[in-house]
């Protein structure tokens, strides 16, 4: 699809067409890349600042490696537009971050330039570590290239890679710093690279110097070494230690990575040297789009043109724990760089001091929770279901356990169906339920979003408050029963019965209203609290009445493990009259990785839609 506007980007359709074009047009080819970035995705949604921030350094990645031969591997993979646009995805823009279309990050099945797939930080260099390896060991003359963020740093598996890295592979880091993640960086490890400094005089002396001295026969080696270490010693005296250095790693910059010219440059350089490279850039997020320069946190992510404003969930949470803070001086709240998006912000401005961000270290940050609880105090962790699971080991070890007073606000619960299989928050369920001691909520209004952050703030153990990044779901039709979290619709004298939790409720009630328009009535048991499940089970036994044939668990979750599959197994152990004479079935998700389609809504593609609904309760096992 050509387009007048975009003349150069136009004669793109693969890397080879942008080796070809005169270098003189790269400053040009950079503005259109920004235009067609900002044209796009303002429209279809997707992450906006750090594909800006991005472009030249890109153009250059393309221009000097030769993918995918050579490995260029992005963290998080949220920055890769401008790589997709230079690999031969341009056409596919209009469908970007839709079910069925383009990934918003890196994927491997998408195209052979995806050399690794992304989604989640500080993973770039441990890959790029392993691709460098693999081609040593295979003698193969390729370079991996890892581009990374100063944000990712402040997550420990990025020091856990380096620490792994050889000094004589062909591996470039790309540290690319805009002082950002999602949030403002924090940190002792993000102040260090804010103040490392060094001249281009300097690091071109030092690169010219070394190469002279190392050719001259049988003293140029120890001469150089000499040199090295004595400017190591007095550089230390004067200035603060490279971190990169120290660990044996060569380091240029840092430079302008808006710079085209410049960063070609130092890429070729850092080609050229023949060992493991830190190449340092400084970018500016959303550069080149004046409302993204000025505010890039709100321009990180934008949502699809269209859509509508809503309180959300996390707003929500956000406003009540700031308000609960003021007279509960026990409250902190944790985020992992993601302050604004999980909506704790107002907290950050009236309690900077019980307010914590820990950089994006999940798993340090359920650790460091489970500290604050030992210490009295009522810890809120808000962290994306996603990245939730990189706390796994904590949770278990360091909260449940311990039968520690962590509070968990588990965000962006259920499907995601823009940013796809990366951000589905579709196991929290599943494994937190296997820990003794830890309750799950599962609120779909604001008032139950309340009731189980205020029940959370008194239990004296674990919990988990998980939420959708939506509003709230319209569940006027329920009423209440003696469970303040379970609530129901027509349950008395059902033909059919679904018990769920989560906004896929909204599914069930497009299906009921669908099934009583067929004479078949099917009654719907909302559980806004999964675990314990031992006592759940108890209330759910007493709601299922003997009128119905048919139980159909419905579940934004896996199968495997989820609380479908515990409920009936504790309902066929505990309460088995419960389910007497009735078919019980499971609709989840058998497949955790779904993957969506065009022209499906993304419940259809996994299974658990009304539609599905409907012919579950009409199959011949519902008479």
């Amino acid at each position: 699809m050509s387009d007048g506007r975009y003349p150069l980007l136009n004669q793109i359709n693969s890397p080879a067409d942008l080796k070809r074009m005169d270098a003189s047009l790269m400053p040009a080819l950079a503005k259109e890349i920004r235009s067609f970035l900002v044209e796009k995705v303002t429209v279809s949604g997707g992450h906006l600042a750090s594909n800006l921030g991005v472009v030249e350094l890109s153009i250059a990645l393309h221009r000097v490696f030769d993918t995918p031969k050579d490995h260029i591997i992005f963290d998080v993979g949220h920055q890769s537009y401008v790589h997709k646009l230079l690999t031969g995805r341009r056409d596919e823009f209009d469908k970007l971050r839709k079910p069925g279309g383009l990934s918003g990050f890196t994927r491997r099945g998408e195209s052979e330039h995806d050399a690794f797939g992304a989604g989640h930080s500080s993973t770039a260099i441990s890959a790029a570590v392993g691709f460098a390896e693999g081609d040593r060991i295979e003698g193969r003359d390729a370079f991996s290239v890892a581009v990374v963020g100063d944000g990712a740093f402040t997550g420990g598996m990025v020091h856990e890679a380096l620490n792994n890295c050889r000094g004589d592979l062909k591996l470039i880091v790309v540290l690319n710093e805009n002082e950002m993640s999602i949030s403002k960086n924090t940190g002792a490890f993000a102040n260090h690279i804010a103040k490392i400094r060094s001249s281009p005089r300097y690091m071109n002396t030092k690169s010219r110097t070394g190469d002279i001295l190392s050719k001259l026969p049988v003293v140029g080696e120890p001469m150089y070494a000499a040199m090295r270490d004595t400017k190591k010693f007095f550089k230390n005296i004067l200035f603060s230690s490279n971190y990169f250095e120290e660990l044996g790693l060569f380091y240029l910059g840092p430079a302008d990575g808006n710079d085209y010219f410049a960063v070609e440059r130092l890429l070729r350089a850092a080609k050229e040297k023949g060992e493991s490279v830190i190449l340092h850039l400084k970018t500016v997020k959303g550069k080149g789009y004046a409302p993204a320069e000025l505010n890039p946190r709100d321009y990180h992510g934008v949502s699809p043109k269209g859509t509508p404003s809503v309180r959300n969930f996390s707003a929500e949470m956000g406003a009540w724990l700031a308000k609960e803070a003021e007279r509960d001086g026990r409250i902190c709240a944790i985020t992992a760089s993601m302050a604004h998006s999980t909506g704790l912000s107002p907290f950050q401005k009236k309690f900077p001091q019980r307010f914590f961000d820990v950089g994006i270290a999940e798993e340090h940050a359920a650790t460091f929770a489970a500290g604050l609880a030992a210490q009295g105090r009522k810890p809120f962790f808000a962290v994306y279901s996603s990245f939730l699971q990189r706390s796994y080991d904590s949770i278990v070890h360091d909260i449940a356990l311990q039968g520690l007073g962590v509070v968990l606000c588990v965000d962006r619960a259920g499907l995601a169906a823009s940013d796809g299989p990366t951000h589905h928050g579709i196991l929290d369920v599943a494994f937190l339920s296997q820990m003794c001691g830890v309750s799950i909520f599962a609120p779909v209004t604001f008032p139950s979003l309340r009731r189980a952050m205020k029940a959370a703030l008194d239990c004296a153990g674990p919990c988990a408050v998980r939420y959708s990044n939506c509003g709230e779901v319209d569940v006027s039709g329920f009423t209440a029963t003696e469970h303040p979290m379970i609530s129901v619709r027509g349950v008395d004298g059902c033909d059919a019965l679904i018990i769920t939790y989560g906004k896929v409720v909204s599914e069930a009630i497009a299906a009921a209203d669908a099934l009583a328009g067929e004479g078949i009535k099917t009654g719907i048991i909302l559980m806004e609290q999964i675990a314990p499940m031992e006592d759940m089970s108890a209330y759910i036994a007493k709601l299922i009445p003997g009128t119905c044939g048919k139980v159909i668990f419905l579940e934004e979750g896996v199968r495997s493990g989820g609380a479908g599959m515990l409920l009936l197994d504790r309902l066929g152990r505990k309460h088995p009259l419960a389910l007497s004479g009735k078919s019980a079935t499971i609709l989840a998700i058998d497949d955790c990785f779904v993957r969506g389609k065009l022209g499906e809504s993304i419940y259809e593609t996994a299974g658990i839609s009304r539609k599905h609904l409907i012919a579950e309760a009409k199959s011949p096992s519902a008479d």
